[in-house]
């Protein structure tokens, strides 16, 4: 997981029936000090915890959380993606020696 900051959103007219009612975000990772790093953005499924332009949230990368979060009924299809906002963070303290 990685904390990560919300750039954008993505506006699709089609897309896949497992991700209706999911937004997708664009998210930039973030430094522990708050800072943008200097990498890739990801494109996140939020699965309604309403993340909007330029919130810090925590990302997960990982197909799996995504299946353990939405794909829990038998017999459905997988929901397609990876990366996944798990919490949309308000604040974070780092502690020295800790």
């Amino acid at each position: 997981m990685y904390l990560a900051r919300v750039t954008g959103s993505v506006v699709a007219s089609q897309k896949s029936a497992r991700l209706t009612g999911h937004r997708l975000l664009t998210v930039r990772p973030l430094a522990l000090d708050g800072s943008e790093q200097d990498a890739a953005e990801d494109v996140a499924l939020d699965p309604g915890l309403d993340a909007g332009l330029g919130d810090a949230v925590l990302v997960a990368k990982e197909g799996a959380v995504v299946a353990d979060l939405l794909d829990r009924q038998p017999g459905v299809a997988p929901t397609p993606a990876n990366v996944i906002v798990v919490a949309v963070v308000d604040d974070w303290e780092v502690r020295a020696g800790g």
